[in-house]
């Protein structure tokens, strides 16, 4: 689904995992998710109290970014606990579905798994990021109830596009629900041409990712 755009600073997935590491290990942990849960509190916090903690001006932290500034101008609160979790734990998602689809399961168990860590991933995106927006959720619900076997948000969030994991056997009947169940209200009320449609709602298959081919 289309809607505004997003801008983000994405880090790779090896920064991810050094950040991860260093620190659950800077909390005697292997486990990064459980070092949030133990050195992290639940309740916001202040912008003096994170400045206590590191021993560092904010601004700082921050590298003067423009946005960011704004952000930290605008916020009263920072919940550090919940988006650490969710980028901890996302990042241990990541792991487990290049695993699962590299694994001998059969192609019902592979799909299976691939489409709870989808969902999963889509649920801390929500509730812990807080990324997502009542359209996405309303258009991932309804991919859901339609035979997806998982469906998040992608891309920055706060609108943009959702994903759903489907079965090619089903595709064009899915393509058509969605159309009916979260498309055409939109297009009878003029926020979407019809003959878009086909840039807002399309099938794909997986491929492979960026590489670095040598010669």
């Amino acid at each position: 689904m289309k809607s505004q755009e997003a801008i983000a600073k994405v880090k790779t997935l090896s920064d991810v995992e050094g950040l991860c590491v260093k620190f659950a290990k800077g909390h005697g942990s292997n486990d990064p998710v459980l070092a949030v849960k133990e050195y992290l509190k639940e309740k916001p916090y202040t912008a003096e109290e994170i400045e206590k903690i590191t021993e560092k001006h904010l601004p700082s932290i921050l590298g003067d970014n423009p946005t960011s500034l704004d952000v930290l101008k605008a916020a009263k609160h920072f919940k550090l606990h919940q988006r650490a979790a969710h980028v901890f734990s996302e990042a241990n998602r990541v792991h487990a579905f290049k695993e699962t689809v590299e694994s001998k399961l059969s192609e019902e168990e592979k799909l299976k798994k691939l489409g709870d860590l989808m969902n999963d991933s889509h649920h801390s995106c929500g509730v812990l990021y807080e990324c997502s927006c009542p359209e996405l959720e309303e258009l991932v619900k309804v991919c859901r109830h339609n035979g997806a076997l998982g469906a998040r948000l992608t891309g920055a969030g706060w609108g943009g596009c959702a994903v759903a994991l489907v079965k090619e056997s089903i595709v064009p009947q899915f393509i058509a629900k969605l159309t009916e169940q979260f498309y055409k209200s939109r297009i009878d009320k003029g926020m979407i041409n019809k003959n878009d449609l086909s840039l807002y709602v399309f099938a794909s298959k997986p491929s492979s990712g960026a590489a670095i081919i040598k010669f």
